[in-house]
């Protein structure tokens, strides 16, 4: 309170309620012209006066033949006025000075004998006859760009911290009526992040809604008024229009959402509200990130990642996560309710995630980074329930809230550069080690009670570059037997990819222009010449090891 009351002495200091000298006393001028105005039906009498900074208050009594009184109180802010609509208008017989808001906008706040009537794009002044009207013209007119400079200058806030405080003494109570709005909003664990509790009350029932959101989220330029009947608040969306605020209601964890709304008590408040946010943000941003972690090396990237991958609880759904500080890692994803559980497990190398596409993604009340992987390669290998379920494409860990998302994503730009830069290929670098590995890896792979049965070695002895594949498919009691006699030097190292098929991953070549000149043969016949092969791989680390022996074989022969 103490701290929040020296930000308060700051905006009293700064301009004595920004109530410039010149503008308080043209006010009083035009208050000294106004006398009862008097028509064929009714008398006014009005005053004007400056409430503070550059928001007048125009009230006025409207007393009709029958002696009713009718009560007028029209609060609005000269900056809000458009100078050039400023206009005398004649009805009959009373003449009127109309103030329009700028852009036709509803910032203009009527109360008529004590009840709030919808907000308003213009107001008319009384005049006693066309000579009063043009005064009132000329000082309303003076008034205007006073109200605008005040309007300009009126928050003096400098740093964070005072802008914090400022907004969270600031967003209070808000009456239309029919319906009260209590609200507060509090700063949380991390820099920027703000819990805005809001609970709407009409008098029968109550709710409380709860929306967590970080300032340097916010799409500055959707920063709008948002005016319904007698309610004013401010609304804006999130960049991206990415569903980042997370919702509670009445305790219950909702869907995310890509918006706020602040309610206010008139356009001032919401106006000061946009001017801090507007500050607020970039300095926000600093904030946010001097608080991701600090790695040493970028190997601590991967430790990071896995103090940020945990359990996430979502209304009646536990997600029970773990991921693994390797290159090569398994991420463990255990869903869990009342009536069910499923056990996911995901195999993936980082450097295979692309670095350009990975995302937070959100569907309903649960928000996710998504990491594909780079080309759509399908090389995350998938156990349900210690099962193997096939190869997927990316892997979707769940996160709490965007401030988790926003650290693991800060840390994985580190870890898969990091992986790039570590990963050294499996197998010698002269051209007979690279034959002898390749003919070690080149072996039986069985799945679901079938079984390929490979072996490759040289098809011509002393020859490095000639080799014979002999693959052997067995299903139940049948066999199938292929043979592909092939050039090394005949491969084109671009074609050598990754080939997923269900639970089966192979390493798929083509040869140079796809010519047909790889030899086959089945079950001992020849068969017709073929320009692609396909290998079968116990796992993804072995595909990749034979993609890159594939790849450097051929262009090492080549340039011979």
């Amino acid at each position: 309170m103490v701290r929040f009351l020296f930000v308060s002495f700051l905006l009293v200091s700064c301009g004595a309620f920004g109530q410039s000298a010149e503008l308080k006393s043209l006010i009083e001028s035009l208050q000294a012209t106004f006398t009862k105005v008097e028509t064929v039906a009714k008398t006014y009498e009005q005053e004007m006066k400056l409430v503070e900074y550059s928001t007048l208050n125009y009230s006025y009594k409207q007393t009709d033949q029958k002696g009713t009184v009718t009560s007028f109180s029209i609060d609005f802010n000269l900056a809000d006025i458009d100078p050039y609509a400023v206009r005398q208008e004649t009805q009959k017989d009373i003449i009127y000075v109309v103030l329009a808001a700028r852009n036709k906008q509803k910032l203009i706040r009527t109360i008529k004998d004590g009840k709030t009537e919808p907000y308003d794009n213009e107001l008319r002044v009384h005049a006693m006859n066309v000579d009063h009207a043009r005064v009132i013209l000329e000082i309303i007119k003076k008034c205007i760009p006073l109200g605008e400079k005040i309007t300009t200058e009126k928050l003096k806030l400098s740093g964070y911290e005072n802008m914090k405080l400022w907004l969270e003494g600031s967003i209070k109570q808000v009456n239309f009526g029919n319906k009260l709005v209590e609200q507060n909003i509090k700063e949380q664990k991390y820099p920027g992040s703000f819990k805005l509790v809001q609970i709407e009350s009409d008098g029968k029932s109550s709710h409380q809604v709860e929306s967590v959101f970080n300032v340097v989220d916010i799409n500055l330029s959707t920063l709008a008024f948002k005016i319904s009947g007698n309610s004013f608040a401010l609304k804006f969306d999130m960049l991206e229009r990415l569903k980042s605020v997370s919702i509670r209601r009445d305790g219950v964890a909702k869907p995310f959402v890509d918006e706020v709304t602040i309610y206010t008590n008139g356009v001032d408040e919401a106006r000061d509200i946009k001017t801090v946010l507007t500050l607020m943000a970039p300095l926000t941003l600093e904030k946010v990130k001097a608080d991701y972690p600090v790695f040493k090396n970028d190997g601590q990237s991967l430790e990071t990642i896995v103090s940020l991958v945990k359990n996430v609880g979502i209304n009646d759904k536990t997600y029970t996560q773990s991921i693994l500080g390797k290159c090569i890692t398994t991420f463990s994803l255990t869903e869990q309710t009342a009536s069910n559980t499923e056990i996911n497990s995901y195999t993936f190398n980082w450097m295979d995630v692309n670095p350009t596409m990975y995302r937070l993604q959100v569907s309903g009340d649960k928000m996710q980074m998504e990491l594909p992987m780079l080309d759509k390669w399908k090389v995350v290998s998938h156990s349900k329930n210690d099962q193997l379920a096939g190869y997927d494409a990316e892997v979707n860990i769940i996160v709490e809230d965007m401030e988790v998302g926003r650290r693991l994503r800060n840390s994985m730009d580190k870890v898969i550069q990091y992986c790039k830069n570590s990963y050294k290929p499996p197998f010698p670098a002269d051209q007979t080690g690279m034959i002898n590995w390749m003919v070690a890896k080149v072996g039986e792979v069985t799945q679901d009670q079938i079984a390929i049965k490979q072996t490759m070695e040289l098809a011509e002895k002393g020859n490095s570059d000639k080799m014979k594949l002999t693959v052997v498919e067995v299903k139940a009691s049948k066999s199938v037997e292929e043979v592909f006699e092939f050039n090394l030097s005949d491969v084109n190292p671009t074609s050598v990819d990754f080939l997923t098929r269900g639970k089966w991953i192979y390493v798929k070549l083509e040869t140079n222009f796809k010519n047909k000149i790889i030899k086959a043969y089945k079950d001992g016949q020849i068969r017709p010449y073929v320009f692609s092969l396909e290998i079968a791989a116990a796992d993804i680390e072995t595909a990749r090891g034979l993609i890159a022996v594939f790849k450097k074989s051929a262009e090492n022969l080549k340039n011979k």
